[in-house]
């Protein structure tokens, strides 16, 4: 028998095998993100502009020069009352007296006018100003105009002019104006 002389097989040189890389594929998330965001962010304040009318703006409204706008004038439109409220429209109101002195109960000023009424009145219809608390004498019955009930009242201004001219006892959202 013959035994053979073992063989040894000396390993071959491998080539180190290089670290894994750190580093992983670039992600599309924060890309898409942004580009997501500001799309949604340029929608919501276009829409939101074009609610509140700035598409609208002009180049005079943004530099101030002079007036860009002015309101269209107030036309009344006549309309036919039934007889039951003909009949409240000349009602005389009673909750004040001639010679009675009562006072502006608001903590605004108040308009003192030439004539009872306050819609499509050209400017020079204001002849005084009450200021808050000021105390007017009602020198007459009243009127009603506007659906409005107008006093007529001597007042003197806090620049100490006597004016006589008509005061609204309340406003139209029914803010009390005049009281004792």
């Amino acid at each position: 028998m013959q035994v053979s002389s073992p063989t040894i097989v000396e390993p071959q040189p491998t080539q180190p095998t290089p670290p894994p890389s750190k580093r992983r594929p670039r992600s599309l998330f924060w890309i898409g993100f942004g580009v997501g965001f500001g799309l949604l962010a340029l929608a919501s304040c276009s829409g939101i502009g074009v609610a509140l009318g700035l598409n609208q703006l002009s180049l005079a409204e943004l530099q101030g020069n002079g007036v860009v706008w002015t309101p269209p004038p107030y036309t009344p439109v006549p309309t036919a009352m039934a007889a039951d409220e003909a009949v409240a429209a000349t009602d005389v109101s009673t909750r004040f007296a001639p010679q009675q002195r009562v006072r502006n109960l608001t903590n605004s000023r108040v308009n003192v006018r030439a004539t009872p009424g306050y819609l499509s009145k050209p400017a020079g219809d204001v002849i005084g100003v009450l200021e808050p608390g000021a105390t007017v004498i009602i020198s007459g019955e009243n009127q009603t105009a506007d659906n409005l009930t107008w006093w007529y009242v001597q007042a003197t201004l806090a620049d100490g002019r006597t004016v006589v001219g008509w005061v609204a006892e309340a406003t139209a959202s029914g803010v009390q104006i005049l009281g004792e």
